[in-house]
């Protein structure tokens, strides 16, 4: 499953208030200790292809990296980061929300910058994506180094 954790860190949504910062903010960028995770609370946010994992509201088990799963890469908020993988020289979109301005209707979600920087970015920018899949615990890599040359080959053990 997939999370797109769209729980409020505060404010309330889209309505005629100062703006909302989604969890994700909180997680990431206002704590101190930085707290990324790979749990969903809220069960409409947990995106799968069956109600025994989730919302069963994906046909393909394949979705957008979140900023969490960026942050637990390596990816900082507004920290230059050139050594981790994730760093690709462009910019992709997570499915992660940072934030709606209700005054000037603006929603922005968190993206990956070409210097491996995480940063939250209006929806309207023409930005790559980055997909993900979630393997099962008992697929094994049976050879490959994970490159273009020479991918992972992968098998059920």
């Amino acid at each position: 499953s997939f999370c797109n954790d769209r729980s409020f860190y505060s404010g309330n949504g889209y309505s005629l208030v100062p703006t909302t910062l989604y969890s994700g903010y909180k997680r990431l960028i206002s704590d101190a200790n930085k707290s990324a995770t790979l749990k969903c609370s809220n069960l409409g946010d947990k995106f799968s292809t069956t109600t025994s994992r989730g919302n069963a509201k994906l046909k393909y088990p394949v979705a957008l990296i979140t900023a969490d799963e960026v942050a637990l890469a390596g990816g900082k908020y507004r920290m230059k980061n050139q050594d981790y993988y994730l760093r690709t020289n462009g910019y992709f979109w997570t499915m992660s929300p940072s934030s709606f301005t209700a005054s000037s209707a603006s929603a922005c979600v968190y993206f990956v910058y070409p210097t491996g920087e995480l940063i939250g970015g209006l929806v309207t920018s023409s930005y790559g994506v980055r997909a993900v899949i979630n393997l099962r615990s008992d697929v094994l890599i049976s050879q490959g180094e994970g490159t273009t040359d020479n991918p992972y080959v992968l098998k059920l053990s």
